[in-house]
């Protein structure tokens, strides 16, 4: 299995930043039959969570450090409260935005030795900066193939003997910014950082089967203000990218075009969601309507309306990601299966409308929430928290590539941080 998990016993603390969202959760892995968790060959144990708007982030940037450690460490304690569990270290997926994807590629000389672990390891131990500027940090490596001479696509190169053993990476980085204000947030309330994640990993790594990630698939997680897409074939991330769009688009389109709340205008989203093909019933629909004079009044529209609203944005978003998967290559290789998860894709009636407007027509399109996930609340077998749960099965599961931990913590601070605790 891809994600088994190491230890059953274990908990850990996570938590997804997302542009409109911060959702903590403290979880248990749990070992189990394959055939209760498909795919999996492990289940998740919600003990906690908790989620809340995020506050401090504008336009795909930190913008407000009070407000966002004020959003951030309340998300994860409250976590921590339901879960009766005093929160010491979290593992943190980052938003798309504040992420970049880079191919490297290196090679060793090996001698006519066979290739082993330490050659391996050789290879993904590359001088970053040759690669990467000086405002990124490196989070996660993936390697993609590897050669021994003449012999490419390699799988697995260990056992096999060469002058020179090469590698492709696709590495995954991130504002170094934001790693250095997540982490100073954490520490100034005595929480560690136990590592870092792509959240449209994380996403992929929740809601596909085994089966998908080894034969090829696509994830596209349509967030609040982001669309991200993510890549995988043969167990590894091969591609990862972001469209500056997302389900609160379509929130801000109804509330202009309807002059009324944004309150209201999410409420009409979910309640009437998209139709696949014209309706026939002009249904009528009561909403509140702000005048120029901030006064409110009630007015009536059609579902029509409402549809043409909320489909002419959806529209936009999946154009954009299937260009986007066409102009990487991707529908070449990972034709067998597109899976779109996160918030938006709770939209009522997306499934159908994909279908009535061709999108992704050569490809099978499903949609995706957390497999084998439980937990006290309805909201941990819910799209929206694919993140959360995939960032859980990084940071307990069994994977062949894990994230890179950085702390960015000095000796004294760690023994600040031990002396605050009591330790």
């Amino acid at each position: 299995m891809l994600r088994g998990i190491i230890d059953s016993k274990k908990d850990a603390t996570v938590v997804d930043i997302g542009t409109n969202t911060i959702c903590a959760a403290v979880v248990r892995g749990q070992s189990s039959d394959p055939d209760d968790s498909p795919g999996m060959g492990c289940s998740l144990r919600v003990l906690g969570v908790s989620y809340q708007l995020a506050k401090g982030i504008k336009r795909h940037s930190l913008t407000d450090m009070d407000e966002f450690e004020e959003a951030l460490i309340g998300t994860i304690l409250a976590a921590g409260r339901e879960a009766k569990k005093q929160i010491k270290s979290v593992f943190v997926a980052l938003p798309s935005w504040a992420l970049a994807s880079h191919e490297v590629v290196t090679s060793v000389d090996i001698r006519n030795l066979p290739v082993d672990d330490v050659h391996i390891k050789s290879l993904a131990n590359f001088d970053t900066a040759k690669h990467i500027s000086d405002d990124e940090k490196v989070i996660q490596i993936f390697p993609v193939s590897y050669s021994v001479d003449r012999l490419q696509d390699v799988t697995d190169p260990t056992g096999m003997v060469g002058d020179k053993l090469s590698a492709e990476f696709h590495i995954v980085t991130a504002q170094a910014s934001i790693i250095k204000n997540i982490t100073y947030c954490l520490n100034q309330n005595n929480i560690d950082v136990a590592g870092f994640t792509s959240s449209t990993y994380a996403s992929a790594l929740s809601v596909a089967l085994d089966s998908e990630i080894l034969s090829g698939v696509t994830i596209i997680d349509i967030g609040g203000s982001t669309t991200s897409i993510a890549c995988m074939y043969e167990g590894t991330l091969l591609y990862m990218g972001m469209i500056p769009v997302g389900s609160q688009n379509i929130t801000n389109d109804i509330a202009t075009v309807l002059r009324t709340t944004k309150a209201s205008a999410e409420r009409l989203k979910i309640l009437y969601g998209v139709s696949g093909g014209p309706s026939l019933e002009e249904e009528p629909i009561l909403v509140s309507r702000i005048d120029e004079y901030g006064d409110e009044s009630m007015q009536t529209i059609s579902k029509s309306t409402l549809d043409s609203i909320i489909s002419s944005r959806l529209d936009e978003i999946l154009d954009l990601a299937q260009r986007h998967i066409l102009e990487c290559g991707a529908d070449k290789l990972l034709y067998q299966r597109i899976i779109i998860t996160g918030g938006g894709s709770r939209l009522s009636g997306l499934s159908e409308f994909i279908k009535a407007r061709k999108y992704f027509s050569e490809m099978n399109v499903r949609l995706g929430k957390p497999i084998s996930t439980t937990g006290s609340h309805d909201f941990v077998k819910t799209a929206t928290f694919a993140s959360t749960a995939g960032s859980a099965i990084c940071c307990l599961g069994d994977l062949p590539y894990k994230a890179l931990i950085h702390t960015d913590k000095s000796l004294w601070q760690r023994i600040i941080t031990w002396f605050r605790r009591g330790v």
